[in-house]
């Protein structure tokens, strides 16, 4: 009945996304949710590739993942279980569908943006530094982070114990851009639930905009979207990260 798949399929990203969002809650209804979840599972594993590609090319820059991260400031073998907790990149597990149906049963229906986001991609951390940069520069990148499925229910689960998820259900996807680094920031990046939608706002993320068009930005800028406002990189550096990434 809709050909909302084949058009995302011949290019019209954009397009279809931008109908798929108007919809709203009607995305739901049965004879529209598969079509809508086909088109969110294919945009989903787009990202994931251009995820893998942008790693790849900044570790050829010398960026070195995880220097400088918060977890710097706690002894070793709390350090270590971070970094275990927060990998730089960890794709979906056996485990994962499970798991988001869990958290749908916890917190109420999740955006097909988050739900694919996590069926499809998992979990991504970029934080990292360039050699010739300190601790302080971090913050100007802002890299990308989203905690795994496994994060939120912990956090879910926390919260619905002492009864605080009912009077804020904010669910964190990751840190500020300070935080990331050990600073103390502005707040964490969330998102409300329940969603019954294709996507929702990434609340206090600074561009004010969906979380799909938040992994836009910061593919755009290969990973970093604070690129956007600083010139750590020279354009042929950044040309190289960005070079032929999958549109979505």
């Amino acid at each position: 009945m809709f050909d909302w798949y084949e058009r995302y399929q011949s290019g019209l990203y954009q397009e279809v996304y931008d109908e798929l969002l108007a919809m709203q809650e009607h995305i739901y209804e049965p004879h529209i949710y598969e079509e809508a979840l086909l088109v969110m599972r294919a945009m989903m594993k787009r990202v994931r590739s251009n995820i893998e590609q942008v790693s790849g090319r900044l570790e050829t820059l010398g960026y070195l993942f995880r220097k400088g991260g918060f977890w710097e400031n706690y002894p070793l073998e709390k350090k270590v279980s971070l970094e275990r907790e927060y990998p730089t990149f960890q794709p979906p597990t056996p485990e994962t569908f499970q798991q988001v149906a869990l958290l749908e049963q916890l917190a109420g229906p999740l955006p097909l943006s988050l739900k694919c986001w996590y069926e499809e991609v998992g979990s991504v951390n970029l934080v990292g530094l360039f050699p010739a940069e300190t601790r302080a520069s971090g913050p100007r990148l802002d890299p990308l982070w989203i905690d795994s499925v496994e994060v939120a229910l912990q956090q879910v689960r926390g919260l619905l114990k002492i009864d605080a998820w009912k009077e804020e259900p904010l669910l964190v996807l990751a840190p500020d851009g300070y935080h990331k680094y050990g600073y103390s920031g502005t707040g964490s990046y969330n998102m409300a639930l329940p969603c019954k939608a294709v996507d929702a706002p990434f609340l206090n993320e600074p561009h004010h905009t969906t979380f799909v068009n938040y992994l836009r930005i910061c593919l755009q800028w290969g990973g970093l979207p604070g690129l956007e406002y600083t010139h750590l990189l020279s354009h042929e550096q950044l040309a190289y990260l960005t070079q032929g990434l999958l549109p979505f």
